[in-house]
Formats: structure tokens, sequence, C-alpha cells
């Protein structure tokens, strides 16, 4: 049939253009109207390159303040998102997704777009965040974990007023001080609570420093634990058993209705004499006069602490803002660190955001689930 076709054509001077199976194909993809996503803020070209290169071909990726009326995906890549670009959003006809470019979304967050999208809000419009930052805060996570077990920040401060005693310096006939406390983590027994995309991390450098390492996973069944890559992954809901083991307690748990208050007195109180804590979680899973009072009294060695629980309101209060109403700054076994885990507004992280954003909308461009689908009962 297709030589007579042909035949026929050239007989007749009309020209027939004959396609492959493949080529066919191609062309009825380029038909197709390409997946439209759009981020809602000024980037330089290097990030809006990397962004664009990461999706594929079948992607348009536009940046800016306005909001373009035929787009599918918005990426939101800050948490202070005013109430008229949500109400703006829900307006545009071929919204599908939203993805928050960022961990945690805040609960407030999640009230201002519902206000705006309704009943569409996690059905027709599903929402969407990111995990491109574990990399920077469980880097930062282990790095507070050395700085408190070590007692850095106040060596550090001695020797720049040139003293050498806390090391401990021996001197023949002298009476000496004892040397400033560390603890050896080889050996000791890490409790690291949220084995997500963040606490996985965590517990791979901790395993690699000759920990014992526990980890909680909410998914795991009581009574069955199991063993991966070495970490004991046990339920959340033995918490109360696992504590009493913990020399270390790293926290790398989402703030959701089932964490919050998760620590409180009587938690810390379980956890062995001398243990130490580190929160690249978030502030308010753990108690804040509790806390204080267990680093005060000197039952725990120390604490690394990133998420706090008094924030600045404003770019002015930023330089004057305490952390907390309680005295944490007095503390020599407090590392203090003012929420830098995700690492904002740093070069290396932003390029990872770019790289991990364009991979989401591309399997979104194939046909595929978008990862990182928020997930309203957990609340992560």
């Amino acid at each position: 049939m297709l030589r007579s076709a042909v035949g026929v054509a050239l007989a007749t001077g009309v020209t027939v253009a004959v396609f492959t199976y493949r080529q066919r194909r191609a062309l009825t993809s380029a038909a197709k109207r390409a997946l439209r996503a759009h981020y809602c803020r000024d980037v330089d070209d290097e990030l809006l390159h990397v962004l664009r290169t990461s999706a594929t071909e079948a992607v348009s990726v536009t940046a800016g303040g306005d909001l373009p009326d035929d787009v599918d995906v918005l990426i939101f890549p800050g948490a202070a998102t005013p109430d008229r670009v949500y109400a703006a959003a829900a307006a545009l006809p071929n919204l599908k997704a939203l993805i928050m470019a960022y961990a945690g979304i805040l609960p407030a967050q999640i009230d201002k777009m519902r206000v705006a999208f309704g009943d569409r809000l996690g059905s027709t419009v599903t929402l969407h965040n990111l995990h491109h930052n574990a990399p920077m805060t469980a880097e930062m996570g282990v790095a507070l974990l050395l700085a408190a077990t070590k007692r850095l920040l106040p060596a550090d401060a001695k020797l720049r007023a040139g003293d050498w005693r806390p090391r401990g310096l021996p001197f023949p006939g002298e009476e000496v001080d004892p040397p400033m406390p560390m603890v050896l983590l080889e050996g000791r027994t890490a409790l690291v609570l949220g084995l997500g995309h963040l606490g996985t991390r965590v517990a791979k450098v901790l395993h690699a420093l000759g920990m014992r390492v526990l980890g909680t996973r909410r998914s795991v069944r009581p009574g069955s634990m199991t063993v991966v890559d070495g970490v004991e992954v046990y339920s959340a809901e033995e918490l109360a058993s696992l504590l009493p083991r913990a020399d270390v307690l790293m926290i790398c748990l989402p703030s959701t209705a089932l964490t919050r208050s998760l620590l409180g007195a009587k938690e810390l109180a379980l956890l062995p004499l001398g243990s130490v804590l580190v929160n690249v979680g978030r502030g308010d899973i753990v108690d804040e006069s509790a806390l204080f009072e267990a680093l005060r009294s000197g039952r725990l060695f120390g604490a690394g602490i990133d998420v706090w629980y008094n924030y600045p309101a404003n770019f002015a209060a930023a330089s004057s803002t305490p952390p907390s109403t309680l005295p944490f700054h007095e503390l020599d076994s407090v590392v203090l660190s003012p929420h830098r885990g995700g690492g904002i507004g740093i070069r290396d992280t932003e390029l990872v955001r770019m790289r991990h954003l364009g991979q989401m909308i591309a399997e979104a461009a194939s046909g595929k689930p978008m990862p990182n689908k928020w997930d309203f009962a957990q609340g992560y």
C-alpha cells in the first residue's frame, strides 16, 4: 500500500511525506502542550538555567513576581508568601500543583492556602515540598554534636585570650587545672528521632564514627525492629524505651501534631546522665523550660541547638532578638546556632534546590506522580 501510494504521488506531482514510527511519535509528542512551571520570584540567570536544564524539553519554566495565566505548577521559594499571591494562584485555570521549595511547611501557611483554594487543595491542586537541604542540615547536626561534645566554643574563647588551660597541660612540680571535659563518641549509642531524608544522613555519619545507632520511623510497627545499613530502626511509639539507651539524642523531626511537645521534663529525665542533645528539627518538639533546666543542672552534658523558640519578626529585629526567654546563652555547655542548618541563601544549597526542582517537574512532565507529595494527615 505504501509503495502504491508513493507511486501515485510521483505520477501526479503531489508531495507526500513518509514517516517512520519513531518520527510519528516524536511529532505527536511535540504537538502536545508542554507542562508549564513558574518560579514565583526573580532569580539570576545561572539558577534559572540550572532549573531549566534539570527539567526536560517537555517543561516550560519561567520566573518572576507575575503569575502566568496558563501555568500548571507554581513554585514558591519561601514561607513568607502573601495571601494575595495565594488568591491569585487559586484563580489560575490550569493549575495542578504547588511546590513549597523547602522542607517544613508551617501550619499557618497551609491555613492560608486552604482559605484560597478550599477543597481543591490536596485534591485537584496537589501540594509538594522539597528536601534539597537535607545534606546541609545533616552536616550542621553533626557539626553541632561535635562542637558540643568537645566543648569547642568555650575552648576557642579561652585560647583567643591566650589561655591554654582547657588542654590540662602537665607542668612538672605545679598543680594544674583538669582539662576541659570532652565526650568520646565511639562506642556510645545515638538515637536519631526521625529517619527521613535528614535523619537517615545523620545516622549514617554517626555509624561511621563508630557509634551504635538507633532510629525511629513512624511507619515501623512496635516490636518489629529492623536493621538498615547498620542502623537499628524502631517504631516511633517505642520512644520511652529507647531514651534510656541514648548517650546522644539527635532530633531530626518535623513539627506536626504528634511531634510538638514530644520531649518534656519526663522524657528528658529518661536520658542517661551526661547525655548530649542536638536539635536540627523544630524547636517546639522539645519543651523549652525542661531543656534549659536539664542543661543548667548538668544532667545533660551539653546541647547543640539550631532551631528555637523565639524568632525575629522582621529584619530590623534580627540583630536584637534572643532565641529564647531563658538564658541559654549563659550556658557554656550549649552551642547556639541561628537556624542556619538549611543553608538559606547559600549558593551551594540554592544550586541543589534548582536541580531538585527541575527533577521533580520533569517527573510530572513524563506522566509520573510528582515526588514529595504533602501528606495532610501526617503533617509532612
